[in-house]
């Protein structure tokens, strides 16, 4: 009897250890920078190893095979450093033909505000500007994935809408190389734009844009935003994302935040923190001055001044 406790106490043992074996190694591969925080989500595909966990240890409880419950730690490692592997090559799953489209829209070359609203999930997306006064797009996509398109147009605003087709199915890696968005804004058109993505890396380029406010509501993405000196108002939304912000050194900032477990750098820049506020020594003298609105979640933020 005393053996079989020993055998199960050294069997909960292992089982705990590699457990924490586990996870300790793929935060450590987060924060170190080898896999993105969106792989956090791809985890949540694994819902069904419980039962599985579960029922191995039903099985095997109070038998003389006990030390065979160290086989639910294993299958779980096994599930998750494929999923690891899958999200860093997303053919190994499986492969997606390719298809190519693209979008033109012809914008007012008066002062009348368009407003940009792009949704995407599961790939990777820039946004950057371009010499025609128009909003373009090239569109590389799995094979079945329709990007939807609106342009409506206003007496004082037009809205131009693309995002994902939501009724397409989609691989399993999140960084499918068939996936990539490329979308370019005339440098002259006033805009504004909102940006959703979801478990993809995102590249906003607006140093040459003509753009008065930026909204991103992101969730388990990578998101690089590169800012130009006449941008007045940014908010940002985030959910276990990875966010960038690179901004010009002569610019006075302040920054309103509301966030919950976040990692960032803002004292090391100099900023001076207030009640849920900080703000650069220069703001209130500043000719220039950028307003960004912070809800954060589970997330890292890294401002950085060009």
């Amino acid at each position: 009897m005393n053996k079989y406790k020993n055998m199960k106490t050294i069997v909960e043992k292992i089982s705990s250890g590699l457990y924490m074996l586990l996870f300790g190694f793929v935060f450590l591969w987060i924060t170190l920078g080898f896999i993105q925080f969106n792989i956090l989500f791809q985890f949540l595909r694994l819902w069904p190893l419980f039962f599985v966990v579960v029922g191995i240890e039903v099985i095997f409880k109070r038998t003389k095979i006990a030390f065979l419950k160290v086989l639910s730690p294993l299958v779980v490692i096994f599930f998750v450093v494929w999923i690891v592997f899958v999200s860093q090559n997303g053919d190994f799953f499986h492969k997606r033909e390719a298809e190519l489209y693209k979008i033109y829209q012809q914008v007012s070359s008066n002062n009348k505000t368009t407003e940009l609203n792009v949704d995407f999930s599961f790939g990777k997306l820039l946004i950057s500007s371009e010499n025609e006064n128009a909003i373009s797009g090239s569109f590389v996509v799995p094979k079945g994935i329709i990007p939807n398109k609106q342009f409506t147009e206003f007496e004082k605003e037009d809205i131009y809408a693309v995002s994902n087709n939501s009724d397409s199915e989609y691989v399993f890696g999140p960084w499918d190389n068939n996936h990539l968005w490329d979308i370019r804004v005339g440098e002259n058109v006033p805009i504004k734009i909102r940006a959703k993505t979801y478990a993809s890396r995102n590249k906003f380029d607006f140093s040459d844009f003509n753009i008065s406010e930026f909204t991103l509501d992101t969730s388990g993405s990578s998101s690089e935003i590169f800012l130009n000196e006449d941008m007045k108002n940014m908010i940002v939304n985030s959910i276990g994302s990875k966010i960038v912000i690179v901004i010009p050194q002569n610019i006075g900032i302040r920054i309103f935040f509301n966030k919950f477990f976040i990692i960032n750098n803002f004292e090391k820049l100099g900023l001076e923190k207030k009640y849920k506020e900080y703000i650069s020594h220069d703001y209130e003298k500043a000719m220039k001055k950028l307003d960004i609105d912070l809800d954060l979640k589970f997330s890292q933020i890294e401002i950085r001044y060009k």
